[in-house]
């Protein structure tokens, strides 16, 4: 047996754990193309949603680390065949429609303002604080500007709001294992959440694919169901699949790249309306 030495697969614990006082660069890209059949007719629309944060470690404690969001950037685009509006913090719509000041009024009231993000060592989001009142103002901006225009605020604040970026963080952050891994393994994380008064319920199986300089990288496959609320019937379904790269020292997912892929019908005033979305999704964390 001389010359044979038996390397163990090498095991990591992976769980939330950036360091007191660090600050990153926390950035998300988010591309939503969405196909409504309605009575024959095909809506063909677009959703680009990007943000960039200045995440900064506040407190940390054995149970929780307290993180501060601070808006830096942000993109919010709607587009289809007929129009195209929305917002760009960066570069300013040219000729700005009615839409377009009040998606700038909204918007302009989130950069430079700042939410506070409590999260466990296992990527479970205890608390999200600061979001509603950054709704309320969002809301304030254009309450003079007439009710439709009230209306669709009103629709934003559901967006925008401490529940809501509760649920956006822990699918972004409640990605670890219970136990430590090796290469091959995988773990199970189910989530559910309200989206747009939708049900969602996301089952998604995590795969350590291999580690390497203190970075894991990790296979993405999930299931997804969506349930219609109130006033409306149906269901869509579909699955999500990607990569992520997480530092194993930090717990911080440095990388991700997801798509999902779904499809189904809801009726809405007994009109069925078919739906087809395919999301692509992208995360990067890096330490200034």
């Amino acid at each position: 047996m001389s010359g044979l030495t038996i390397v163990p697969a090498q095991q990591v614990k992976l769980s939330f754990n950036p360091e007191k006082g660090k600050k990153y660069e926390y950035q998300t890209e988010m591309v939503q193309n969405v196909k409504q059949n309605v009575m024959g007719q095909e809506i063909p629309v677009e959703m680009e949603m990007n943000t960039k944060y200045l995440m900064e470690i506040k407190d940390k404690t054995p149970q929780e680390t307290t993180v501060q969001l601070t808006y830096e950037e942000m993109v919010y685009i709607i587009s289809s065949p007929m129009m195209k509006m929305g917002y760009d913090s960066k570069n300013p719509v040219e000729n700005p429609s009615d839409i377009d000041q009040m998606f700038s009024k909204m918007f302009d009231q989130m950069i430079d303002q700042s939410i506070v993000v409590v999260i466990a060592p296992d990527g479970s989001v205890k608390s999200v604080t600061g979001m509603d009142a950054i709704g309320e103002s969002m809301v304030s901006a254009i309450a003079a500007d007439g009710q439709m225009i009230a209306q669709l605020g009103a629709q934003m604040k559901q967006q925008y709001n401490d529940d809501a970026m509760k649920n956006m963080f822990e699918q972004m952050f409640k990605i670890y294992p219970e136990n430590a891994v090796k290469a091959g393994n995988s773990w199970n994380i189910n989530t559910s959440m309200m989206v747009n008064n939708m049900i969602t319920d996301l089952k998604t199986k995590y795969t350590l694919k291999s580690v390497s300089k203190n970075m894991a990288t990790i296979a993405v496959n999930g299931e997804i169901e969506m349930n219609p609320g109130a006033g409306m019937e149906g269901i869509i379904t579909g699955t999500q699949t990607g990569t992520m790269t997480v530092d194993t020292k930090k717990g911080l997912p440095v990388a991700s790249n997801v798509s999902q892929n779904m499809t189904g019908a809801i009726k809405v005033q007994g009109m069925e309306v078919q739906m087809e979305l395919i999301t692509k999704s992208k995360t990067t964390i890096k330490e200034r």
